[in-house]
């Protein structure tokens, strides 16, 4: 059976209800995947001013029951869903450490070349640039590593991604959510039922490989 591993960074509630979601839909498929949390990094006292002036208490990774992200992880599954949380249309600080402090090594033996990654995200509003940025900056990471992209497309969630009547942060690129600028909206039944029929989608691409 394919290992899958659901790699996320929440500092709330949402990438990892979408996680969830995503983790269902493999199971739907017949699969199993397990969720892994991307490592805290320590704020500097202006970030963390920042952070008391908006009224957010950021979640670390003490407050989720998922096993903390190593590159041990990447080496020992094949199969990835990335979730990100929009930060001006890029990976959050968090992430783009986890890549740069322990990767490299495993780029410059090409350990994850040809593994097969999807990606689902969270930005604060509707539109889908934001996101669909954030999703075609990862890529620059993952050509670099050889790991090969399997985006959502339309055929799976055609219905949710042209319905005009309801808001859904998703898109061709990868399930999404709008989470609202003060991160308080909650995902849509329409958004997590994208995140399930791309977990399901990406399950079944990979399951016969």
């Amino acid at each position: 059976m394919p290992k899958v591993a659901i790699l996320i960074y929440s500092v709330d509630d949402t990438i990892a209800r979408l996680a969830e979601n995503e983790k269902k839909g493999i199971e739907i498929a017949g699969g199993k995947a397990e969720i892994f949390q991307v490592p805290d990094v320590s704020s500097s006292s202006s970030d963390k001013e920042q952070d008391d002036d908006e009224g957010k208490v950021r979640k670390t990774n003490a407050d989720f029951s998922y096993k903390i992200l190593t590159r041990e992880t990447l080496v020992e599954h094949d199969y990835y869903l990335f979730g990100i949380p929009v930060k001006f249309g890029n990976f959050p600080v968090a992430w783009k450490t986890f890549w740069d402090s322990n990767t490299g090594g495993l780029w410059a033996k090409g350990s994850l070349h040809g593994k097969m990654a999807g990606l689902f995200v969270s930005g604060a509003i509707s539109g889908k640039g934001d996101t669909e940025m954030c999703i075609m900056n990862a890529m620059s990471t993952l050509v670099h590593h050889g790991i090969i992209y399997v985006p959502l497309g339309y055929k799976n969630a055609y219905k949710e991604l042209t319905n005009t009547d309801d808001v859904n942060g998703s898109c061709a690129w990868g399930a999404g959510c709008v989470s609202g600028v003060d991160g308080d909206r909650p995902p849509s039944a329409s958004e997590l039922k994208v995140h399930q029929l791309q977990g399901r989608a990406f399950y079944d691409r990979i399951k016969d490989l």
